[in-house]
């Protein structure tokens, strides 16, 4: 095997044993854990650019917050922390639309 192919191997399998699911993403209240329990990850769909412009919304609260759980699992965080969903009717009144954010944090 040339060593391009076996690097790449390897990195494939190095990734898919460090893959966190949704399922295993936690949600910690502001109290539940100390500064130094954990590590910061990402502030998700506040810390892109792109929120100036667009910030995803959902038909309910548990839609967010499964979102959010999704994209704490796809950066590898088992946790998350200071998470929010606010109603919002729209511009004109339209249906409801949630608006969810938190913190990914790696719990150790």
């Amino acid at each position: 095997m040339n060593k391009p192919i076996a690097a790449l191997a390897l990195a494939v399998a190095l990734s898919a044993c460090a893959t966190t699911h949704s399922d295993d993403v936690k949600i910690y209240g502001p109290a539940e854990l100390r500064q130094g329990q954990y590590e910061a990850v990402a502030r998700i769909w506040v810390d892109s650019w792109r929120t100036a412009a667009w910030v995803p919304t959902y038909s309910s609260r548990e839609d967010g917050i499964a979102a959010l759980k999704d994209k704490a699992a796809s950066l590898d965080a088992n946790g998350l922390t200071n998470v929010a969903c606010y109603g919002d009717a729209g511009l004109f009144g339209g249906s409801d639309a949630y608006t969810c954010y938190g913190k990914a944090i790696k719990v150790r």
